[in-house]
């Protein structure tokens, strides 16, 4: 025998809803407002003293220049630049797309963004758009070591070469 459910005096009849008391609509809107403004004065404040954002690197640490061969352009940092080097020296081209912000990738004569069918020459130089502007030159310097240091937040004049022997 199955036992039957009983019915508090709380309980709403069968096949009638629950409904939420004007009290506790306003309590649970109050709260909730409180909550919201809280959050939003502490991201505030956050930003005031400065806290860092957290995000992908900026600058990296690569190879030697040697590693990078002439009239080559290899991909570095996960993908986000090419080290490129010519008789003048290395140089970096950034793989992100002037157009929308997709990153290209290597094709056989330049790059492809393969959001929107942008192509670039082998220098970063606009092809067939709908970007606009060219691939970004990236700065590059050596650290201590000898070694390659790219900085992807930082844009050099498309002539820049970092001098190599």
């Amino acid at each position: 025998m199955r036992a039957m459910p009983t019915l508090t005096p709380d309980d709403p009849e069968p096949g009638q809803e629950a409904r939420l008391s004007r009290r506790d609509f306003l309590t649970l809107a109050w709260r909730g407002a409180l909550w919201a403004t809280l959050g939003a004065a502490l991201v505030a404040l956050g930003r005031l003293l400065g806290f860092a954002q957290a995000g992908p690197p900026v600058t990296f640490t690569l190879d030697r220049p040697e590693v990078y061969p002439v009239a080559a352009l290899t991909p570095v940092a996960g993908g986000r630049a090419f080290i490129g080097r010519d008789a003048r020296g290395l140089y970096a081209i950034s793989a992100t797309c002037t157009h929308l912000g997709c990153l290209v990738q290597r094709a056989s004569a330049g790059f492809s963004c393969p959001c929107h069918t942008s192509r670039f020459d082998a220098d970063g130089a606009v092809v067939q758009g709908p970007a606009q502007r060219p691939l970004a030159r990236l700065a590059l310097d050596l650290d201590g070591e000898g070694r390659v240091v790219l900085h992807l937040a930082q844009e050099v004049d498309a002539e820049f070469r970092l001098a190599v022997t």
